[in-house]
């Protein structure tokens, strides 16, 4: 062996060894950071809600429902209540979340249209040197000694600017869709806002008119309840015929039975409306009712296709489903734009600290191309899921155009049908206050019993309950009439007024709705309006 061999061998040897121990360096490093992340993996476990993190829940949170919910301070009447369920009722804030994160999800897909601007810097460094030979392919004989163009420790940084075409044409497209959820969330939040009105109205005017009552009920009830102790105290003294003393009791006891189903409809119906007004459901809310109920107004006289029109045009569900036609057009020219090749342009600024470069910044364009070519081999499976897409968007349209007109069209026979109970309640109230004063009379005179009397009295007292119900029912009626036509008196910023202003402008709304004034301007119109101006523009071209 020559000397230069066994000096050239002499230096593999440390080289090798250095490689080994590196490799091996390296092999514990990967084992070492296997078990680390392992283990970490097995240190995560379940960690269930202990009492004292519920317990300061729920504390957090009726500090929160005070903070959030003035006190009511004077009686309430229906417009304020109104106004109180739109400013504070709960499920209504989660819909207004609701319709906000729609309208981020909007904003962030209008930012996916931009080019991509990226900052990138980085540091590294090696123990050894980054040396390199070459060697000649057809001889094999080395023809450069081992030599190095990189600092060992060197940082790099570059700002680059790409835009791909294709990219910008799918997020333009996803943009107009955001855009279009973004309004069906809005005109769900109408209708929620509707329905949320429609709902107070019921429980106020059940809740005011039992109200009213109230005070009859309880002293009829303790009328009742004194009879019944005479009548104890009579069977216990052996006064009168056993068999007649029990059916007297009997006779009681079913008023009392009755007294007590009403003086619950009252607690149920304060529940109710303190739920929808997030006040605490325990507290009774002093009401300001009417002491005339008003009148209610008569049905429109329109006819029920005008009316079916108009509650399509303002159906938030219907129109949802219009939008969503729109967006399922848009997927499909988004499955069909994928299938084109991408042009992507660029341009980068970029640094490089390595001492060995003769320039260290420079500035970099490129336009480049790609195409996924096997795309197109599932485009008659595109086209089969966008066709397939097209008839659900048609189905779900058709469903809910029927549903809209269904509700109408029920609106408006609940709301006849209740009026015809109103009056026939009004009647048997009539005549039951007139044989409650006939009987009073008589008890006076002892021509009757008083537990007939009682019985004549919660006769009366019940018809005007079942009238005070039927008007509150008429009114739920006429609300929910209202509701199918899709009417909304909420004005756009209503965040931003106060209860009372809130309220006066419900009330102004509904007197003009009750005074039989309604909104209802037939869609179709719009079309024959719509025809005119084309026309007109037709005509002013060909001039």
């Amino acid at each position: 062996m020559s000397g230069n061999e066994k000096t050239e061998t002499a230096r593999a040897l440390p080289e090798s060894r250095g490689r080994g121990r590196l490799k091996t360096l390296a092999t514990m490093v990967a084992i070492s950071a296997a078990g680390i992340a392992l283990s970490a993996c097995g240190t995560v476990q379940p960690e269930p809600l202990d009492r004292q993190d519920i317990a300061a829940a729920i504390q957090s949170d009726e500090t929160l429902f005070e903070q959030m919910t003035p006190a009511i301070t004077e009686p309430l009447d229906l417009n304020h209540a109104m106004a109180r369920a739109l400013k504070y009722n709960l499920d209504n804030r989660v819909k207004l979340m609701e319709q906000a994160l729609a309208e981020q999800s909007f904003n962030l897909a209008k930012m996916d249209m931009l080019p991509v601007l990226a900052a990138n810097a980085g540091f590294t460094s090696r123990n050894n040197e980054d040396a390199s030979s070459s060697e000649n392919v057809r001889t094999g004989v080395q023809s450069l000694a081992q030599s190095t163009s990189v600092d060992k420790d060197r940082t790099d940084a570059d700002l680059r600017l790409s835009w791909n075409v294709l990219d910008f044409g799918v997020s333009y497209l996803k943009a107009k869709q955001e855009a279009d959820r973004f309004l069906i969330v809005k005109n769900a939040r109408r209708d929620i806002m509707a329905k949320l009105l429609q709902q107070t109205r019921s429980a106020y005017w059940k809740a005011a008119v039992t109200q009213k009552l109230k005070p009859r009920i309880d002293a009829l009830l303790i009328d009742t309840e004194k009879a019944l102790a005479q009548l104890d105290q009579i069977q216990r003294e052996r006064l009168r015929a056993p068999l007649d003393v029990l059916q007297e009791q009997r006779q009681l006891l079913s008023i009392m039975r009755n007294l007590k189903s009403l003086q619950r409809s009252v607690e149920t119906s304060q529940i109710e409306l303190a739920s929808l007004i997030n006040q605490a459901p325990n507290v009774e809310i002093p009401l300001q009712a009417p002491s005339e109920l008003p009148e209610l107004p008569p049905l429109p006289s329109n006819d029920l296709d005008v009316l079916e029109r108009v509650a399509l045009a303002n159906s938030g569900e219907y129109v949802g489903q219009l939008y969503n036609a729109r967006i399922a057009q848009r997927e499909a020219r988004k499955s069909m734009v994928r299938l084109l090749p991408g042009l992507e342009f660029s341009y980068s600024a970029n640094y490089d600290s390595n001492s060995y470069l003769y320039n260290d910044t420079w500035a970099q364009a490129g336009v480049r191309v790609s195409w996924n070519i096997f795309r197109l081999f599932a485009i008659d499976e595109i086209k089969a899921q966008n066709e397939a897409r097209d008839q659900m968007v048609e189905a779900r349209r058709l469903a809910s155009n029927m549903a809209t007109l269904a509700r109408v069209n029920l609106g408006w026979q609940q709301y006849h049908n209740s009026l015809d109970s109103l009056a026939i309640a009004q009647r048997f109230q009539a005549l039951d206050e007139q044989i409650a004063d006939f009987s009073k009379q008589a008890r006076a005179s002892r021509a009757i019993s008083g537990t007939q009397s009682l019985l004549n009295q919660a006769k009366a007292l019940n018809s005007v309950l079942s009238n005070s119900l039927a008007y509150a029912d008429a009114q739920d009626a006429y609300g929910g009439f209202l509701f199918s036509l899709g009417f909304n008196p909420v004005p756009e910023d209503y965040q931003r007024y106060d209860v009372d202003t809130l309220a006066s402008n419900l009330d102004a709304s509904f007197r003009q709705w009750s005074g039989g004034s309604l909104p209802l301007q037939d869609p179709a119109l719009w079309l024959e309006a719509q025809s005119e101006t084309t026309q007109a523009q037709d005509g002013q071209a060909s001039l």
